[in-house]
């Protein structure tokens, strides 16, 4: 869970201005009613710019036609800081890996 700038910030600095090209357009061709800006200026904003329109198509409900994205690359991902991870996704992770130590647990005695 990233705060909207943070998201747009952590892109904005690990992605080229080709990238973010080539994502504007992609996105684009799913978007037959509207037009995604073509944005001007230095290449940083630029890519600010086009990211933060990007930013606000995929999380606009009404644009559920929209594929989702996923990286074929992990190394490739910008890292994000502690800040930002999903804590609750975490216990429960934790809740569900402590029931299956408990069920491997019962059936290691019970095999006894």
């Amino acid at each position: 869970m990233l705060p909207f700038d943070d998201l747009v910030k952590i892109c904005s600095d690990f992605f080229t201005v080709k990238e973010v090209i080539a994502a504007r357009t992609l996105i684009g061709q799913f978007l037959p009613d509207k037009r995604m800006a073509v944005r001007q200026g230095s290449d940083r904003d630029k890519v600010t710019k086009t990211l933060t329109d990007i930013v606000k198509v995929v999380l606009d409900p009404a644009n559920c036609n929209i594929p989702r994205f996923y990286a074929m690359d992990l190394s490739r991902l910008p890292p994000v800081s502690v800040d930002h991870v999903d804590v609750s996704a975490i216990l429960q992770e934790l809740v569900a890996l402590r029931q299956e130590v408990q069920t491997v647990a019962q059936h290691s005695c019970e095999a006894k």
